[in-house]
């Protein structure tokens, strides 16, 4: 077994992992390395144009390799680094700087990094599908979302429509020129001048008045005559605003079950409301009224008695049902109303206690996460045949080392590349796990080892 490293021991370990040649252990040591560790890690990163590919499109690959590799891409590879969430803005300006056809410039121009320069450029792309995805990225700045509002091109005009950026010139030109879809978009829109917003809300065409309901700048008596509307859509989306205030909304009841399953999720809302909504007809409204926190304790029980199982699992995952009643569905028939009740840290011990003989794979799951489940039944979860409900000792901050250690010679490589994050792993243990062979499992060990020297290298302010 490797030993684990000790302090001051960053240079061995950046020289084992470049003699072993290995990418995912020189990966997991790169983020960690500083610039002269990282030029003798790189020849093993980049050793053959299959792994410049490998990290190319590795999410979890440091901006600096993504943005090494964009200097002089080939074709392939340029395309993943496009396609790489996590490629730097100056990895995609290289990129953008050769030989750009349209499928890669497309990619630049959906990428979250882009920046104004780039959209800028690719906006007068012939292509016009690159145009659309530059219309479609949040971050198109105002002098492009201008220029492109002239196009016509109803994708186009749709994402300009949407576009955060827009301002309300730009949205009375487009409200002119384009379709229904587009006007909804506008209807959205938080700079909708006032008098496109009038015309939404007067507009037979329910898709402008539903998007409108939903606009946070709306006015009270505009958002107020919506929650009248006569479509239940346009209600629903008038319920979802983030504007309204739930404790004053729907007085009288609402027929439609659509709107009133919207209302139930809503956090903010008054007595009276729960107390309705938690005998409404439509077991979906009742299934969400259940999770709500301000749910008196008389009606929680009255849920808890109901015949729809996922009302009782609902009750179960409230945060205000009291211990009786969380021991009272530790022994329902429902194995997922008592998984419930099994994820519940506050559950109080005749509850847990009532749970263990359990064999059902959610129940067992849930336990394997709960810090407060004994340390033997977490051994034999950890030995459980079935490899998602071991996994969850990795989420047990409590789990003891019999488990941790159980989970760290799991056959699935899942749950090894998991427990390595464990706070309750031993040192040698995940020294060992380098030599691992499944590839996430050596990059999740060599990063924990290479923070770890790096943490006790860093002085203490």
């Amino acid at each position: 077994m490797r030993a684990p490293p000790g302090q001051g021991d960053f240079g061995a370990l950046v020289a084992r992992v470049g003699a072993g040649g290995d990418l995912y252990a020189a990966l997991g040591v790169y983020a960690e390395a500083g610039p002269e560790a990282r030029a003798a890690l790189e020849p093993v990163i980049f050793a053959t144009p299959r792994q410049r590919l490998i990290v190319a499109a590795a999410a979890y690959a440091p901006p600096g390799l993504l943005d090494l590799l964009a200097t002089d891409a080939a074709e392939a590879l340029a395309l993943r680094l496009a396609k790489n969430p996590a490629t730097p803005v100056s990895a995609l300006r290289k990129l953008l700087g050769q030989a750009v056809d349209a499928r890669l410039a497309r990619c630049l121009a959906d990428h979250g990094h882009a920046d104004a320069a780039i959209l800028g450029e690719l906006a007068r792309h012939e292509a016009v599908e690159v145009r659309r995805a530059v219309a479609g990225n949040p971050a198109v700045p105002p002098e492009v979302i201008a220029r492109l509002a002239a196009e016509d091109d109803g994708l186009i005009q749709r994402a300009i429509a949407a576009a955060p950026g827009a301002d309300a010139e730009t949205l009375t030109r487009l409200w002119a020129a384009g379709d229904a879809w587009v006007q909804a978009e506008i209807a959205a829109h938080p700079n909708c001048p006032a008098a496109l917003r009038t015309a939404a809300e007067q507009a037979p065409d329910s898709r402008l008045r539903r998007k409108l309901a939903g606009n946070p700048a709306l006015d009270a008596a505009a958002l107020e005559r919506l929650l009248a509307d006569p479509d239940d859509a346009v209600r629903a989306a008038a319920v979802r605003n983030p504007i309204v205030s739930g404790a004053e909304i729907d007085p009288e009841g609402d027929a439609s079950a659509r709107v009133r399953r919207v209302l139930a999720r809503r956090q903010r809302l008054g007595a009276e409301l729960i107390a309705r909504l938690a005998v409404d007809p439509d077991p979906w409204v009742r299934r969400w009224i259940a999770r709500h926190p301000d749910l008196p304790t008389a009606l929680l029980a009255q849920l808890a008695a109901s015949d729809d199982p996922e009302i009782r699992r609902s009750v179960a995952r409230n945060p205000a049902c009291p211990p009786a009643l969380l021991t009272r569905l530790a022994a329902d028939a429902a194995p997922w109303v008592q998984a419930g009740v099994a994820l519940r840290e506050d559950a109080p011990a005749e509850a847990i206690a009532a749970l263990l003989g359990s064999g059902d794979r959610d129940v067992l799951g849930a336990l394997g996460r709960n810090p407060r489940t004994p340390a033997a039944t977490l051994d034999a979860i950890a030995a459980h045949d079935d490899s998602d409900v071991r996994r969850a000792i990795a989420f047990n901050r409590a789990a003891p080392q019999t488990a941790i250690l159980r989970l760290a010679a799991d056959p699935y490589p899942l749950n090894r590349a998991m427990i390595v994050g464990h706070p309750g792993l031993d040192d040698a243990t995940v020294a060992s796990l380098t030599d691992d062979p499944e590839p996430q499992v050596r990059f999740a060990a060599e990063r924990r080892l290479a923070r770890q020297v790096a943490s006790l290298l860093t002085p203490k302010s």
